[in-house]
């Protein structure tokens, strides 16, 4: 298996540093301290971790939305990662974050384990997540295991009348799960085979652009999320306005940065 860093919903990197600010000093809010209210297995290497806490006011992103996890360390500090928002309750003050279960990283290793009362921290807001322009008919979906809970989240928010075309890419097909959405979805389920993402990079070689104005969705692996991106931006012409693309991690690279979208090499 390949070892890439925690992202998404997966942890198979070494632990990093938590800080506080951004990139070029840009200052963002403060922490917010949560704490486990449940925990419920969803599948076998799928947990979920429900959270209350310090969350008034605190901006979801939208659907497909992701947050910063930190886990504090007995020695001090403390452990992060990058998770999907998978759902915000506003009025319960309720998040739930699904975490994968894949690898033996700090965050994993917490989550096997994790029971009500258990602390940490997340990030004062969440980065924006998907959602379909307005006249959009169809959105089309790449995703590895990672992207999971990402795609659920958009799903479900997805509205009646739309054609949600899925590819999700696992590797255990034990994970399969069902979607909810009010739109009609069609689902293929492939089994990771090769290299991570080339069964993605096959279905989107082999898939045509439904009629209509529509959008492409992509979370998997960095090389395959490029591939499957080239492939639609040029064989299929879609327009770069309704391409949205995301590196969920990197095979080989610890801790990948999270705002690999792909477009550096237009």
């Amino acid at each position: 298996m390949s070892t890439p860093g925690e992202r998404g919903a997966v942890d198979r990197g070494p632990e990093r540093r938590g800080g506080r600010g951004g990139r070029g000093g840009r200052q963002r809010p403060p922490r917010r301290a949560v704490e486990v209210a449940s925990v419920t297995k969803v599948t076998p290497h799928l947990t979920r971790i429900v959270a209350t806490g310090e969350l008034d006011a605190w901006n979801d992103g939208g659907p497909g939305a992701h947050l910063k996890v930190f886990l504090p360390q007995a020695g001090g500090g403390s452990v992060m990662r990058t998770y999907t928002v998978r759902e915000f309750d506003r009025t319960e003050g309720r998040l739930t974050i699904d975490f994968g279960l894949h690898a033996d990283g700090p965050m994993t290793r917490w989550a096997r384990t994790a029971a009500a009362g258990d602390r940490f921290s997340v990030a004062g807001e969440a980065r924006p997540g998907y959602t379909p322009g307005a006249g959009v008919r169809w959105c089309l979906f790449f995703a590895d295991h990672c992207a999971l809970p990402a795609v659920s989240s958009v799903l479900e928010s997805l509205p009646s009348g739309m054609e949600a075309i899925v590819f999700v890419e696992l590797t255990d097909a034990a994970d399969v799960t069902e979607f909810r959405s009010a739109a009609e979805v069609s689902v293929a389920w492939l089994i990771e085979s090769g290299r991570p993402g080339d069964e993605l990079v096959a279905a989107a070689g082999n898939t045509a652009l439904p009629d209509g104005p529509g959008e492409v969705w992509i979370g998997c692996e960095a090389g395959a999320m490029r591939g499957i991106r080239r492939h639609v931006l040029g064989e299929l012409g879609l327009p770069r306005e309704a391409l949205h693309s995301r590196a969920y991690w990197k095979e080989n690279v610890e801790n990948h940065s999270d705002h690999d979208t792909g477009s550096d090499e237009e």
